[in-house]
Order: structure tokens, then sequence, then C-alpha cells
């Protein structure tokens, strides 16, 4: 068992606690498991692990369900290598997503839910 400060009033508790003994303050689940919580069968990491690699293309938006705009990230990547800027509006737009899944990581139910 080992003791933990709440957050709210610097209480010292057990890291077994739902709440603070103190205050009430109910503390919430750690940054990993928020992180490796499944909503409807998708990962949060596998999201954003596709948005890095394969964001280009769309993959990451095909994970999540986002199928019309992840078809228009595909078309303009594999038809916009003859033109360059296609390619790199769907390179920003990736890089976009990217960091709105990064800042959604605890809460993942935002970028799966339409």
């Amino acid at each position: 068992m080992a003791m933990i400060y709440c957050r709210e009033c610097g209480y010292r508790h057990s890291d077994k606690a739902k709440a603070c003994p103190k205050c009430g303050y109910v503390s919430n689940e750690t940054l990993t498991s928020r992180a490796n919580k499944l909503v409807n069968g998708k990962s949060i990491v596998v999201y954003l692990l596709l948005a890095w690699f394969l964001g280009v293309f769309g993959a990451h938006r095909f994970y999540a369900g986002k199928m019309e705009t992840a078809w228009i990230m595909f078309l303009m990547t594999t038809v916009g290598f003859l033109l360059v800027v296609p390619v790199f509006i769907s390179a920003i737009w990736a890089l976009v997503d990217l960091i709105i899944g990064i800042c959604n990581i605890g809460t993942p139910e935002n970028i799966f839910n339409k």
C-alpha cells in the first residue's frame, strides 16, 4: 500500500482509497489506464499511432469510423502525389488530428464518437 497526497487538500492517504477521507475528493484514474480504455473496442493509442505513421492516408480516421473524411484524406494523398498542395494539406490535417488526439488522450470517447 502506497501513500499518496490528495490533489485538492494535500492530505496523505492510501492509494487504494477511492476518495480522500478528509475532503472527499474523488481521485481519477491514472493517465495510462485512461489512455488504454477502449471505446467501442477501439484504443486511443492505436489511433495516435495510425495518425503518426499513416495519417496522410487517413488511416486513423478509418479506424475512428469517420469514413467520409477518411476517404477525402486518402484521395487527396493518393491522387495528390501529382500535385504537392493536396498532400501538404492532408499532412497538416493529419498533424492537427494527432494533436487533438493527444489532447483527448484521457477522454477517447471524444475521438471515437461522430
